[in-house]
């Protein structure tokens, strides 16, 4: 892709995450939205790109998937049956099979695992991988949202619960920071909330055993007044860093240059993001993770 060549890129789903996306790429030279599928006519509004449909849409480099996840396979298997590279939302299928699914599919899909672009985390893995930090321990990983999502949304029959919603991050996290693969894991989960939704509790501790003998946990929670935090400690033997990546007030353009970075990565086929096997690595950790609670 030249200098002054605009990738262009069909948005679908203009829901939270999809207006997320959105803004981020808004102000991108590389990447451009140029039409929005979505069905409610309130968030297609809140998109400045002209609606579509699956079934007509202008002509498209790639296709930005941001539906609910229930909806990933067949959003994602229309896209393939186009001929279409696929950027897709996390967790890329509400289920590991239903991940299999678009793994088979004849296309070039990237998992918008979008912490692989935050610099402080590129410069943390190569620190580990560059053996500055020692042989790792422990790896500390948290995720406290602001507030929740609508109830409609916290149903697991929608995405998957806290584990799978939140957690898929976490896992994929840890897998791609340390270079090793997540075991064993146990946990446990609040019983306490504001307000309970059945299969998906506002606050979670989980604590992982990770394949090359370091320990890992992983705190999740749906409600934290301050602001949307998200954090890292790793532990080695010749060394600590703790990371508070994502923190108010900052903490939304943290996220959006992340995401535009992501997407430039996937216009030039870099190859830096997630591809479905790592996703598929990571919730199958989180599958294992709600299974134990």
């Amino acid at each position: 892709m030249g200098d002054h060549v605009t990738f262009r890129l069909v948005l679908v789903g203009a829901g939270r995450m999809g207006r997320t996306h959105a803004k981020a790429l808004a102000s991108s030279s590389a990447v451009e939205i140029v039409c929005v599928v979505e069905p409610s006519d309130q968030a297609a509004a809140l998109v400045d790109a002209p609606r579509a449909t699956l079934d007509n849409f202008p002509e498209v480099d790639g296709a930005l998937v941001c539906v609910p996840t229930r909806f990933h396979v067949e959003v994602v298997t229309q896209l393939s049956e186009l001929g279409l590279p696929v950027l897709c939302e996390k967790p890329c299928g509400l289920t590991t099979d239903e991940t299999r699914a678009i793994a088979a599919l004849p296309t070039r899909l990237q998992v918008a695992y979008w912490r692989r672009f935050v610099p402080d985390l590129r410069r943390l893995r190569e620190r580990i991988a560059a053996g500055e930090l020692g042989e790792v321990a422990i790896v500390r990983c948290a995720q406290w949202d602001e507030s929740p999502p609508s109830r409609a949304f916290r149903d697991p029959a929608s995405s998957g619960g806290i584990v799978v919603d939140m957690g898929v991050h976490e896992f994929d996290q840890m897998r791609w920071l340390t270079g090793q693969e997540v075991g064993r894991v146990t946990g446990v989960a609040a019983v306490t909330a504001l307000e309970h939704v059945e299969g998906d509790p506002e606050s979670v501790e989980l604590a992982v055993a990770l394949s090359g003998g370091a320990v890992g946990s992983v705190s999740l929670a749906r409600r934290y007044e301050p602001g949307e935090t998200v954090r890292v400690e790793v532990l080695g033997a010749d060394g600590a860093v703790s990371l508070d990546f994502v923190a108010p007030p900052t903490g939304d353009e943290t996220i959006a240059a992340a995401l535009r970075a992501q997407a430039e990565d996937f216009a030039r086929a870099g190859g830096e993001g997630a591809t479905v096997a790592d996703a598929l690595a990571a919730l199958d950790v989180a599958e294992r993770g709600r299974a134990a609670l």
